[in-house]
Order: structure tokens, then C-alpha cells, then sequence
């Protein structure tokens, strides 16, 4: 094996450490056009970590500014009704985006959040999990939980954050046919008729 090649072996290797999949789960689709009304999220609440500190609201305005950005979907940020480090549940969540006329509420909580700086040993890190609920039935359409570590260093949390927000708008809204229509390559597989 050449030098090049193991380079490349423990670079790859590296990057496939620095992450996992999210997991989303997709019940049921925003209608297109819908708001979204985003409670800021609860801070983390881990132990001696002062980034945990306002990330709730860090978090919430970044998933409100992405979410605005995808089209025909429209996201609106509603304060915390209790404080930052709390629990608020997904019923209350409802009740609470309900009672202001809004059909969807996105309610979460920031799991990890901390920042290290480029020259320091321990990676930058941020997590979240997050459901999008139905308020005129309090079921969860949407489900999406993911922590990411960036070991390169070159990812702040608010840019992951940023990136969940992107992963999340990208699955929550139903896309118009039209959007769907292109050449597709079918596989049938082994055995396919």
C-alpha cells in the first residue's frame, strides 16, 4: 500500500467517525404553504458546560431562519413560555401554538452544544431533537434526532445546527409532482422481471 493510498484510508476513516445518520422519521408531510410556528428550544442541560447556556434559543432562530427559506414553507419564532433549561412538553407545545392559530408547532430540545474553538483537543459539538406536532390532533408528523462532532474542527455548532435545520425542511414539506418529474433510473434487482 502506498503512502498516498493509506492518506487517503485514514482520511476517509476520519470523516466516516466524525458523524452518523440523522433519524427522521416522516409520518405524515406539511401542506405546502403551512406555517410552522418554532418554540425555542430547551438549552442542554449538561453539567459544567456553559455553552449549553442560551443554545435553546441559539438553535431555535437558526431552525426558524432555514426554515423561511424553503419554499412554500413559511416559520415563525414563538418565546419560550418557561425557562430556558425546562421541560416543555409536546402537549403543552401544542396547546400553546393552538391557542395562537397555528395548525404546526416545532418543539425540541438542544441535547449538545459546545463550543472549542480551532486549536483546542476536544471537538465542537451540537445536538438536537426535535418534532414537528399537528396541533389539531397533538400527533408528531415529523420526528428528527442527530448529534454531530466535528473532529476536523472546521464546523462550528451553529453551523451543524444549521445543517440539521436543512436536513429537517428538506423532509418535512410535500413537493408539487412537477418537482418530481425527471429521468429516473429504475433497478429491478436480481430476479426483477
Amino acid at each position: 500500500m502506498t503512502m498516498r493510498t493509506r492518506a487517503l484510508l485514514a482520511t476517509v476513516m476520519l470523516l466516516a467517525g466524525c458523524s452518523t445518520d440523522p433519524s427522521i422519521s416522516v409520518i405524515h408531510r406539511v401542506a405546502r404553504g403551512s406555517t410552522v410556528a418554532v418554540v425555542a428550544f430547551q438549552d442542554c442541560t449538561i453539567a459544567n458546560q456553559t455553552d449549553c447556556d442560551g443554545s435553546g434559543a441559539t438553535a431555535g432562530s437558526i431552525f426558524v431562519r432555514v426554515l423561511s427559506q424553503k419554499q412554500n414553507l413559511h416559520a415563525i419564532s414563538l418565546p419560550r413560555p418557561v425557562g430556558p433549561k425546562a421541560p416543555f412538553s409536546d402537549d403543552a407545545a401544542v396547546a400553546y401554538a393552538k391557542a395562537k392559530g397555528y395548525r404546526y408547532v416545532l418543539n425540541g430540545e438542544v441535547q449538545d452544544y459546545h463550543r472549542t474553538g480551532h486549536l483546542a483537543l476536544h471537538s465542537d459539538r451540537a445536538g438536537v431533537s426535535v418534532r414537528v406536532l399537528n396541533t389539531s390532533n397533538g400527533q408528531a408528523v415529523v420526528t428528527y434526532t442527530y448529534q454531530e462532532d466535528s473532529k476536523t474542527h472546521l464546523s462550528s455548532p451553529d453551523d451543524m445546527l444549521e445543517d440539521m435545520a436543512k436536513q429537517l425542511a428538506t423532509s418535512i414539506v410535500a413537493e408539487s409532482k412537477r418537482q418530481h418529474q425527471g429521468d429516473f433510473l429504475i433497478y429491478k434487482g436480481n430476479g426483477g422481471g
